[in-house]
């Protein structure tokens, strides 16, 4: 019933609204149920300005609406309502498919706070690409993923959250700065005695990316002053 509400549905994209909406989904077939999400799903769409609407479309898709959608519109609902918002759902998500970017998808994964080992988190390219997008908006995104390291309670989320972080220096050896001021570094340090084995390892080899980055820029710095007027190098 909040859905139909467009300020309502603007301050929804602070919370997983469609990710534990479609996690609800996956988990039933009952009629009645997916009634009611997909009519808050076409309201997520419908309602709010243009790129909010975007971001729950991208977390739809994300967190995997389409296929189910593939299957339910190759079916006939006596609901008649049911079958529109069906077959909308299934065009607008197909639609924004498309267009969506690996950073759109990306930014709306962080942005849920349920970080998962989907591909991009390894992979070079996209690193590489979209790595100076983490300091667009106020460092948003780098923001949200220190955030996730710091309260979510997934062992999973905490050890991408940590690994995102190392390949952010990694990519962006200036960003070391950023996450310092963030207090980024000390939270990364204490996973290190983390109770789960994949957060202890991602801890430790995020603080190699960022000691190495320390490293590589005083060399460079060293190297470029070695002929020039001498004066205080820095570590920062």
């Amino acid at each position: 019933m909040l859905s139909f509400q467009s300020d309502v549905v603007e301050k929804m994209k602070e919370y997983p609204m469609a990710a534990v909406l479609c996690d609800v989904l996956r988990a039933t077939n009952r009629e009645k149920v997916q009634r009611v999400i997909f009519a808050t799903f076409r309201n997520l769409l419908e309602k709010p300005r243009q790129s909010v609407a975007e971001q729950f479309a991208a977390e739809m898709i994300h967190f995997k609406a389409v296929p189910v959608l593939n299957i339910l519109v190759q079916q006939t609902k006596d609901d008649v309502e049911l079958q529109e918002d069906i077959v909308f759902l299934h065009e607008r998500l197909n639609a924004s498919l498309q267009d969506l970017s690996s950073w759109d998808e990306y930014a709306a994964e962080v942005k849920s706070g349920r970080l998962e080992w989907s591909p991009v988190h390894r992979s070079d390219k996209f690193w590489r690409e979209n790595v100076m997008k983490l300091n667009e908006n106020n460092h948003e995104i780098l923001k949200t993923l220190v955030l996730i390291l710091q309260e979510s309670q997934s062992a999973v989320a905490i050890a991408v959250a940590a690994h995102d972080l190392g390949e952010y220096v990694r990519y962006y050896p200036r960003g070391k700065r950023n996450l310092d001021a963030l207090g980024a570094k000390e939270m990364v340090m204490g996973m290190v005695s983390h109770g789960n084995a994949d957060v202890r390892m991602q801890a430790l080899l995020a603080i190699q990316k960022m000691m190495v980055q320390n490293w590589e820029y005083l060399g460079r710095q060293l190297t470029e002053d070695a002929g020039s007027t001498p004066k205080t190098v820095e570590l920062r």
